[in-house]
């Protein structure tokens, strides 16, 4: 078995990729068994219960590039921010897990001689997706299709779940537009991909942003791919990541 080091690992939060000023993070998710047990049963009944998940992240104290202190600030107050982390790092195809959440502790320990540290908890307020990153392009310049990468079939109970982070604003001169699709296919050749998920376009007035798009199944296709449509006759590029994965509803 290959063994793999956490040095890469990376910590998203809506738009921001916090991996720089981020030393450590668990991953932890639950599924409690609801208790049914009737009188008549000869022993204790139990049902499936709903699935949570806990994020919690272990960082650097920073106020400057990246404002972390900052962002965690304003997210105490904030709902449903959307959290990845890809324990292997960010390069395509590498799987981690995303996740709607709600901060419930953000603690600051100060000690002389010692780094300052901001220590964050998110509890999912949803089930987490788990999913490969498809994109993670730091200059499109011009239409890009990525790899198809294989998935198990989508349950009637399940909802695909891609969100696109543009992390720098468009670079170059003029008008360019970007269109990012998400496509499904029953097979890793080319040719029948269906197109499940579009994002808003993308063009030289976006800034940094992120997105989110989901679709409920069941969706038969195993194999699955983004593509980054650019038009226009300028000279824009485009740096965005693209993750994709796969949610109980």
């Amino acid at each position: 078995m290959t063994r793999i080091t956490g040095k890469a690992a990376a910590v998203l939060v809506d738009e921001f990729d916090f991996s720089g000023v981020s030393n450590s993070c668990e991953i932890s998710m639950t599924e409690p068994p609801g208790e049914v047990t009737a009188f008549a049963d000869v022993d204790a009944t139990f049902v499936e219960g709903k699935p949570s998940f806990n994020f919690n992240v272990q960082g650097l104290y920073s106020n400057a590039s990246p404002d972390y202190d900052g962002e965690m600030f304003i997210d105490l107050t904030a709902l449903s921010r959307r959290v990845g982390i890809y324990p292997g790092g960010d390069a395509v195809g590498t799987f981690g897990y995303e996740g709607r959440t709600n901060i419930t502790e953000d603690t600051i320990p100060v000690e002389i001689g010692g780094a300052i540290a901001l220590n964050v908890n998110w509890r999912g307020d949803q089930a987490p997706a788990r999913g490969p990153v498809l994109l993670n392009e730091t200059a499109i310049s011009s239409t890009t299709t990525g790899t198809k990468f294989e998935l198990p079939a989508v349950a009637a109970d399940e909802t695909i779940v891609a969100i696109m982070r543009m992390r720098v604003a468009p670079g170059g001169a003029d008008s360019n537009d970007l269109v990012i699709t998400i496509e499904s296919d029953a097979n890793s050749g080319a040719g029948g991909e269906t197109t499940q998920l579009t994002f808003t376009t993308l063009d030289q007035t976006s800034g940094v942003e992120f997105e989110v798009k989901e679709a409920a199944g069941a969706i038969t296709d195993t194999f699955w791919r983004a593509v980054a449509t650019r038009s226009g006759a300028g000279s824009r590029t485009f740096n965005v990541l693209v993750t994709f994965g796969i949610r109980k509803t």
